[in-house]
């Protein structure tokens, strides 16, 4: 008796030579940036069945003909228990071929830049990317190392992600970097980050957009970004600058929500002005009378579910406030003018250079305290 080997995954997939994804719709097209790089698996899924050759089917694959009912069994892979006859992954991971087993690994190794040649990557497991994100592609995984740079392009990380090369936007490059974890970077320049946990900068943090779920700590210079943080702001060498470029640090509340709430607000901003136009067009008229009309009535009510969203958001915002005397942002170089920082409802301006300080509330008021100074030997 013979038996065919069932693949719930192609055994003949080369991540060297990927295919473009079609698009859908009466102008199919092919997707540059989708190429299929790796095959994942998730623990659990079907990967393989061996079956009796006469319930194969017609459409079979000669190589896959075999003389036993065994099964391909490689590292994390297993034998359902209860189904001896299916093969499943035992890890998330990539699927392929090694010595005649099926196996899974954890981590994928991209060992090219992210680009035309891999297209963007998604992966269930860890990543490690031996160049650099060029700009417009994207890659998301477990944990994410990036060995080159982050160059206008994404990387969203379900954990943690370090970038050692840096990450640059700019020139209408977006560049976002996300992470459930933390985030380690040289340097962020007009650059996006959002993270739940610390964001970690060894130089400088310019022109950027920064939201923190807990701290943030730049060792160097720190200006011409808006910082959202939940807990502490450590700027080493330098906060602001002598242009007073717009530099903006709050602080105790929840960074996500904030960013949340940002959205919020631009919607209804585009709402209303939608609103003000339509009401000159059809204000007067029935609410069912026209499309323009029917269209103003439901903008309403939409934007007054957006309103009451609104300041549901800002409740729970407030909720937070009993966490700001915790919050601190430490300089032990130099505050340029021109800074702003608010900390919980309390909003102050430096309006002069301070050398080594902090800025605490105190009474629901922003007071600006010297930090202890460096013992020397």
């Amino acid at each position: 008796m013979k038996y065919y080997l069932r693949h719930y995954f192609n055994p003949d997939f080369n991540y060297l030579r990927p295919k473009p994804a079609i698009r859908e719709g009466a102008n199919a097209s092919s997707d540059l940036y989708s190429l299929g790089y790796v095959q994942n698996a998730i623990d659990g899924q079907v990967l393989a069945e061996v079956v009796p050759l006469e319930e194969a089917g017609e459409d079979i694959d000669p190589r896959f003909i075999q003389a036993t009912p065994t099964l391909p069994v490689g590292a994390n892979t297993r034998v359902d228990q209860e189904y001896p006859q299916y093969l499943l992954a035992a890890a998330n991971g990539y699927i392929f071929y090694i010595a005649g087993k099926i196996t899974i690994k954890c981590l994928l190794n991209v060992r090219q830049d992210v680009s035309f040649q891999t297209g963007n990557i998604f992966f269930v497991g860890d990543m490690a990317v031996h160049g650099t994100v060029r700009s417009g592609f994207s890659i998301q995984a477990n944990n994410i190392r990036v060995m080159g740079m982050l160059e206008g392009g994404e990387a969203r990380a379900r954990q943690d992600i370090m970038i050692e090369g840096g990450a640059r936007g700019g020139a209408g490059q977006r560049c976002l970097v996300t992470a459930g974890g933390k985030i380690l970077a040289p340097f962020l320049e007009k650059v996006e980050a959002r993270s739940r946990g610390n964001i970690v900068i060894e130089k400088f943090c310019l022109y950027s957009t920064v939201y923190a779920g807990a701290n943030l700590v730049v060792r160097e210079q720190l200006y011409g970004s808006t910082v959202n943080a939940y807990g502490t702001v450590y700027a080493g060498k330098q906060l602001g600058n002598k242009a007073g470029l717009t530099t903006k640090i709050f602080l105790g509340y929840d960074p996500l929500s904030i960013r949340h709430l940002e959205k919020v607000d631009d919607m209804i901003s585009a709402m209303s002005y939608t609103i003000t136009h339509l009401n000159a067009v059809a204000g007067h008229l029935p609410p069912d009378s026209s499309e323009a009309s029917r269209k103003l009535a439901r903008l309403i009510g939409e934007r007054k579910r957006l309103m009451l969203n609104r300041d549901n958001l800002w409740g729970r915002l407030h909720m937070d406030e009993k966490q700001t005397d915790a919050c601190c942002l430490s300089v032990p170089g130099i505050v340029y003018p021109g800074v702003e920082i608010s900390i919980g409802r309390a909003f102050m301006l430096v309006e002069r250079v301070y050398r080594n300080v902090s800025f605490r509330l105190c009474y629901d008021d922003i007071v600006v305290q010297p930090l202890p100074q460096k013992k020397t030997a």
